[in-house]
This record gives C-alpha cells, sequence and structure tokens, in this order.
C-alpha cells in the first residue's frame, strides 16, 4: 500500500486555485483557436455574421426597453463585453502562434507574435475597464483640453493608445508578408476599425453615431481574428509536414 505525501492532499490556496483555473481556462482558448484555425475562413464568416446578428439584437433591445438603441452597445453592456472576449482571443490565437513557432517556455517579444500578445492584452483590459474614460475624467479635472479635431480627450487617448500598438505590430509587421491572404483580412479589419475610431474622434456624440462607431468595432473584430486564424493554420499545418517528413526519412 502506497500513501501519498501529505503536500498532494493539501488543498490549493485560493491564489493557486485561480491561477490553475486561468491556465485551464487558457488552454481551452488555445484549444479552440487552433480547431477555429483548420477552417479559418469559415470561422471568419461565422463570426461575422453572429456579430452582425448581435448587433441588431442590441439595437433592438435597447430601443424597445430603454427607447436607445445604443444602450447594450454602450459601455460595460453586452456589446461591450461581447468586444472584449474578441479582443482577447485575438491575443490567444497569437500566443497559439507564438507557442507553435517558440515553444511555450516563455514570451519572447522580438517577433510579431509575442508583441501581439501584449498589445491586445493591453486593448482587452482598457476595453473591460474603460481606463481610458477614467484618465480623460482625470485630466479634465487637472484642465487639460483634447487636441483641436478631437471630440474630446477619451477619443485622443483611444486614438493613442492604437497608434502606440499600432506602430509596436508594424515593427515586425514584414513577418506578414509570407501570409498574403492573412494581410487581406487584417487590412478590411484595420479599415472598419480606423473608420469606428475617426467617427469617437470627430463627430459629436448622439446615439446613431455611437451605434455606428459600435457596429463597426464589432464588424472590424471577426477580420483580425481571420487573419490571425490563417497564420496559425498554415504554421500548424508547416509542423505538420515537417513532422511527418522527420518520421519518414531514413535512419
Amino acid at each position: 500500500m502506497q500513501f501519498r505525501p501529505a503536500s498532494e492532499h493539501r488543498p490549493l490556496a485560493r491564489g493557486e486555485a485561480a491561477t490553475a483555473r486561468g491556465r485551464d481556462l487558457l488552454a481551452r482558448a488555445i484549444g479552440v483557436s487552433r480547431r477555429a484555425a483548420e477552417r479559418p475562413y469559415a470561422a471568419t464568416v461565422a463570426l461575422l455574421g453572429a456579430n452582425l446578428v448581435l448587433i441588431l439584437v442590441f439595437i433592438s433591445a435597447g430601443e424597445l426597453v430603454f427607447g436607445d438603441p445604443a444602450e447594450f452597445l454602450r459601455e460595460l453592456m453586452p456589446g461591450t463585453w461581447l468586444s472584449v472576449a474578441q479582443i482577447a482571443f485575438i491575443a490567444v490565437i497569437a500566443l497559439a502562434i507564438h507557442r507553435e513557432l517558440f515553444g511555450a517556455s516563455r514570451l519572447r517579444l522580438d517577433n510579431l507574435w509575442g508583441i501581439s500578445v501584449v498589445v491586445f492584452t493591453v486593448f482587452a483590459i482598457d476595453e473591460a475597464t474603460q481606463l481610458t474614460i477614467f484618465l480623460a475624467d482625470g485630466f479634465s479635472a487637472l484642465g487639460a483640453l483634447a487636441p483641436v479635431g478631437f471630440r474630446d480627450l477619451d477619443a485622443f487617448l483611444v486614438t493613442v493608445l492604437l497608434l502606440a500598438g499600432g506602430a509596436a505590430l508594424l515593427r515586425y509587421g514584414w513577418t506578414l508578408l509570407s501570409h498574403p491572404a492573412a494581410v487581406v483580412l487584417l487590412a478590411v479589419g484595420v479599415a472598419l476599425g480606423a473608420a469606428s475610431q475617426t467617427l469617437d474622434s470627430l463627430l459629436a456624440a448622439t446615439s446613431s453615431e455611437f451605434v455606428a462607431e459600435e457596429s463597426l468595432k464589432l464588424a472590424a473584430e471577426p477580420f483580425l481574428i481571420g487573419g490571425y486564424l490563417v497564420v496559425l493554420g498554415r504554421v500548424m499545418r508547416s509542423r505538420r509536414t515537417g513532422a511527418e517528413s522527420d518520421t519518414t526519412a531514413p535512419v
């Protein structure tokens, strides 16, 4: 009869349990990304269709319940959490690509995929916490004004954040030259996202403007996800082909 060490019977501390749950959730999300990458175009179309349907649901429900079609798209409402989930999923896909190429030991920031993990994680955190709004309120209380051409300080701070993230990604953007299909999808996503941010930065804040802005953002995210899925799918197939070649090569 064998007895296990007492340490194996010790219940996980709260922090350890949270860490374990986080790792399990991340592993599941990476598994989902790998399965979606097997058919990236179908996944992109399905996600875009689902988003368009949800946009119509949010607008209709907001008008019916609150008399405001933008209500369910506003901060910390269902539209926001949908966006948070999709932005975080881009970070997950980038992490899956990173692990395929460099292993799972640590996150390297000398490549597009490691940088993407950081950039889209920051974007997701900002979307979830609305940090730029709190910062804008703080700066406004100190007397700061938005630069000429911007609607308010929040729009300016979000633009700065997006430009900084884009600059970080472009540093290794040449990596995408070997993935032309991904470039097309990402270009569409960036164009829609830029249109959304342009509305947010320049036009007066009205219910109609907010609906258009958030709709464009939710339409952009499936294309960004699709671009990263295309790359993940190609990397996975390349590694499988390489592994098969190694096993069939003469010893």
